[in-house]
């Protein structure tokens, strides 16, 4: 009489998993495999082995790509299956150090069974103007492997198999995708939503590809959270250049492109009397940044640039920190060296708060008003100062063919005076005018003023309309046309 001992639950579980990864196994065995994803970040990949995908976890990083192909040799059954890379004598990228073990990889997760969706059958589901949405898996060099999210019914797999199982991850060419912009596939990261639309079906299909409403919240979010904490107002930045530029000249250190750099910002920078000329202020607008990318699509579109792009401050202030990148990279003085950091750092802080004034400016379409966020640096008797400015837009009145009605908030420290907010608004051909201040003092000064303010309205053509100055701080209105999901007060 035979007796069979009842074998370890553990045991019996590792026995059954590895029974279904690939026909009767053995030690030392060699397998033919095929990369079909490579997840580098996760150090995890699927490979196709006798018709079957297994996912695998290698214990270093490998330089693998999709559709590799790769000789296995099963070192180890149990517990967890384990396979060696046999690396081929004439592969040119080594997979494993010199002097080093073979890489090993180990299995995560069964075979997928045959209720899943392969690749090959859901391309053939697919139809010319069909849209589905991916997320992005994986990034290769000339490759993009994606996962299914869903089709237009919003079940992936009532439009292919029936069945409630996920499709294999999608090995994507760069020239299989065609994106409506140029700036979506820079922002491409693991994780990233991607909306596709069939445009030419076969057996390699043509998308056309761009970001989706998520995934550009998303990369908006990112951003604001790595500018936030480095942004600082573009007053530090000229102060320090405005002491230095003096020592950059005459370094020998410092190359003569980094000094024409900095001496155009600073004289790009306009004294206080420029504010208060209508011509002069509208072209200080434009060259603050704000509309940098919108003049070099329209530079795109029509040569040679304009002078407003030439003179932008945002596109200065880029080449600016990227040579100083390039001085602190070759420069061999410390001590040169530590200005350059100084200077580049409060290089860096202007930018991003130009970056950040930029995202707070993006139109919304569930907002009646148009709103831009700017910051103009001045020179105020040598001293560099700051005015802000929030100019608003109603959407409604100028879709409609009516009077466009504006609003402009600005924000200013006048010497020896409080900060004062004015804000302006302009209906119906009126233009009203109301100041808030925190001091007293800095009221009444202003409320002495306001017949003269009127009289200069009406000097400049203008019907001057309602007109005050009270204590204490305006509301903020210009903070819910921004995204709400940028910045939590409660964090």
């Amino acid at each position: 009489m035979d007796i069979k001992l009842p074998l370890d639950a553990k045991l019996q579980l590792a026995i059954d998993k590895v029974g279904g990864t690939a026909p009767e196994l053995k030690l030392n065995q060699i397998l033919d495999a095929k990369i079909i994803t490579h997840q580098a970040t996760l150090n995890t990949l699927s490979v196709s082995i006798a018709g079957k995908t297994l996912t695998l976890q290698n214990q270093q990083a490998l330089p693998l790509q999709p559709g590799q192909t790769l000789q296995l040799q099963v070192a180890k059954l149990l517990p967890t299956l384990e396979l060696k890379i046999l690396e081929p004598p004439s592969t040119s990228g080594s997979l494993t150090a010199q002097g080093a073990e073979p890489a090993i990889l180990k299995l995560l997760s069964p075979p997928t069974s045959s209720s899943t969706t392969s690749p090959s059958s859901l391309i053939n589901t697919l139809s010319s103007g069909q849209q589905l949405q991916v997320q992005i898996v994986d990034i290769g060099k000339h490759t993009l492997t994606v996962q299914l999210i869903s089709l237009p019914s919003g079940n992936f797999a009532e439009n292919t198999t029936g069945s409630s199982t996920n499709p294999q991850p999608l090995v994507l060419d760069n020239k299989q995708l065609l994106w409506t912009q140029t700036g979506d596939k820079a922002a491409l990261t693991v994780g990233s939503r991607i909306d596709l639309q069939v445009s030419n079906t076969g057996a390699n299909p043509i998308f056309k590809a761009s970001l989706s409403a998520v995934a550009i919240e998303e990369h908006i979010v990112a951003a604001y959270k790595q500018l936030l904490p480095q942004q600082s107002p573009p007053a530090l930045l000229l102060h320090q250049l405005n002491q230095a530029i003096s020592t950059l000249i005459d370094a020998q250190n410092v190359g003569e492109t980094l000094k024409q750099l900095a001496l155009k910002i600073l004289l790009a920078i306009p004294d206080k009397a420029r504010l208060f000329e209508p011509a002069s202020l509208k072209q200080l607008i434009a060259q603050s940044g704000l509309f940098m990318e919108r003049g070099l699509l329209d530079t795109a579109q029509s040569n040679p640039p304009t002078l407003a792009l030439q003179q932008d401050f945002k596109l200065t202030l880029s080449k600016f920190i990227a040579q100083l990148g390039l001085e602190m990279a070759t420069s061999a003085q410390s001590g040169g060296n530590e200005l350059l950091k100084e200077i580049l750092q409060k290089a860096q802080g202007s930018l991003a708060r130009i970056t950040l004034d930029q995202l707070n400016s993006l139109p919304r379409d569930d907002s009646p008003k148009q709103v831009w966020l700017l910051e103009l640096p001045f020179f105020n008797n040598a001293t560099p100062e700051t005015v802000q400015l929030l100019i608003e837009q109603d959407k409604q009145a100028d879709q409609q063919g009516g009077q466009k009605n504006w609003v402009v908030s600005i924000t200013i420290t006048p010497p020896e005076l409080d900060t004062i907010h004015c804000k302006i608004s302009c209906y119906d051909g009126s233009v009203n005018t109301r100041f808030w201040s925190e001091s007293t003092s800095t009221v009444d000064k202003i409320n002495a003023r306001l017949d003269y303010l009127r009289q200069q309205f009406e000097e400049k053509g203008l019907k001057p309309g309602f007109m005050d100055a009270q204590q204490g701080k305006p509301a903020q209105p210009n903070l819910q046309t921004m995204p709400t999901n940028l910045l939590s007060e409660k964090v």
